[in-house]
C-alpha cells in the first residue's frame, strides 16, 4: 500500500473518541504546546491507546505536545507476534490521532532485546538477519511520511553496566547488528531521522560515564563507516534519591556528539517514587529542577532536537511498584500532571527550559 492509500485507510479519529463517537478536535490552549510551537521546538509525550479514547486524557495531549510516541504499539511484540504476520491496528490509530491534531510521530522501537519468543529462539545467523530485515522494512516503510524519527536500536548496553547486552541479535550477528539495523531502516525510509536510544547517559556515576564512553565509540564507528545515524536518545528515567544528573559528564557527551554532527533527543523523561527513601530531604518541587536541568544541559551543550516525556498524567499511568514520594502524594511515575490532573512542578521545569532556548 502506498502512503496515500495508507493515510486514506486510517480511522477517522480526530482528537478524542468516547464510546465509538468522534468528537470535535479540542482547541490547543496556551500550554506547553503553544510555547514549544513558538520556539519551533519538538515537545512530545508517550501515549497509550486508552489515552486516545479518553476525552480528559487526550485533551492534555492536545494542549501540551506537538509530537507523540506510541509507548507499545510499534514494538515487535505488537507488530509481529508471529513470524511474518504483521498487525498495525494500534499503531494506525495513534498515527491517525497525531495527523488530525497536527502532531509529529516518533517511532519506538525497531530493534530491542525484548522480542517475541519465536525471535529469541532463532539459532541461525542468516535466518535472524532475514527476519530482522523483513521486520524493519515492513514497519518503517508502512509509516514512511507519517513517522519522521525512529529509535532504531533501543538499549544496546546493559541497564546498569557499560557492556553490550547479550541479546539474540548480538549473539548471532555480533556487534555489527547495530550497523545492520540502521542501514535497513535507512533503506526503508531515507528521509527518516534514525536514533540510537540508551539509558543512564545523563546521570552521575563512574559506570554511567563508561556507558557514555562506549556509546560515543559506537557512534564514532558508525559515523566513520558512513552508517546513516542522526541522533542519540537519552531516556532520562530518573530515580530521585538515587540518581543525580551529571551536568559536566552529560554536557561533554552531548558536545562530543555535536562535534560529530549527531543530534540529541531526550526520549523518555520521567521520575520514579521508588528511591525517595534514600533522600528524605527531597520534595515534589525538586522535580522541576530535574526536568529543567536535563533539558537545559542538552540544549546548551548539544544539538537538542526534541524532548519527550514518558507519559502525560499519573492518572492514566501504571502504579510505580512501591511506595510514595517524600510528601506522600506519589503512587505512579512522575509526569506533568498528578492523579487529579493538576500540574506538577515538573511542568514548570520544562516550561523554564523551553523558554530559555
Amino acid at each position: 500500500m502506498n502512503r496515500r492509500g495508507f493515510l486514506a485507510s486510517l480511522p477517522l479519529a480526530l482528537s478524542c473518541v468516547q464510546a465509538g463517537a468522534v468528537l470535535a478536535t479540542v482547541p490547543a490552549k496556551a500550554g506547553l504546546r503553544a510555547l514549544a510551537d513558538s520556539k519551533s521546538f519538538r515537545f512530545g509525550s508517550a501515549i497509550d491507546l486508552q489515552n486516545i479514547g479518553d476525552p480528559g486524557a487526550c485533551e492534555l495531549y492536545v494542549e501540551n505536545v506537538n509530537s507523540i510516541t506510541p509507548r507499545n504499539e510499534l514494538k515487535w511484540k505488537a507488530t509481529e507476534k508471529s513470524p511474518g504476520i504483521f498487525s498495525f491496528a494500534g499503531a494506525d490509530r495513534v498515527v491517525a490521532f497525531a495527523r488530525n491534531n497536527n502532531m509529529r510521530v516518533y517511532g519506538h522501537t525497531l530493534i530491542w532485546y525484548r522480542v517475541p519468543d519465536w525471535v529469541s529462539e532463532i539459532t541461525d545467523a542468516q535466518a535472524l538477519r532475514t527476519v530482522m530485515n523483513r521486520h524493519i522494512k515492513q514497519v518503517v516503510a508502512r509509516y514512511k511520511g507519517s513517522i519522521d524519527a525512529w529509535d532504531v536500536v533501543n538499549e544496546p548496553l546493559e541497564y546498569d553496566a557499560p557492556d553490550l547486552r547479550n541479546c539474540v541479535f548480538r549473539r548471532l550477528l555480533g556487534d555489527d547488528y547495530i550497523r545492520m539495523s540502521f542501514d535497513m531502516a535507512h533503506e526503508a525510509d531515507p528521509g527518516a531521522t534514525l536514533v540510537l536510544n540508551e539509558t543512564h547517559l545523563e546521570k552521575k556515576s563512574a559506570i554511567f560515564e563508561q556507558k557514555r564512553v562506549h556509546i560515543l565509540k559506537i557512534v564514532e564507528d558508525l559515523v566513520t563507516g558512513k552508517t546513516p545515524i542522526n541522533a542519540v536518545g537519552l531516556q532520562a528515567h530518573f530515580r530521585p534519591g538515587l540518581d543525580r544528573i551529571d551536568p559536566e559528564g552529560m554536557g561533554r557527551f552531548c558536545a562530543a556528539l555535536k562535534d560529530m554532527g549527531i543530534g540529541v533527543y531526550i526520549t523518555e523523561l520521567d521520575a520514579s517514587c521508588h528511591f525517595l527513601k534514600h533522600d528524605q530531604g527531597f520534595t515534589q518541587a525538586a522535580y522541576a529542577d530535574i526536568f529543567r536541568d536535563v533539558i537545559t544541559v542538552a540544549a546548551e551543550r548539544g544539538d537538542l532536537q526534541g524532548v519527550t516525556v514518558w507519559g502525560m498524567s499519573e492518572k492514566y499511568g501504571e502504579p510505580d511498584e512501591t511506595g510514595t514520594d517524600a510528601d506522600g502524594a506519589c503512587t505512579k511515575r512522575i509526569n506533568l500532571y498528578d492523579e487529579n490532573n493538576a500540574p506538577r512542578s515538573s511542568a514548570d521545569g520544562i516550561r523554564q527550559a523551553i523558554e530559555a532556548m
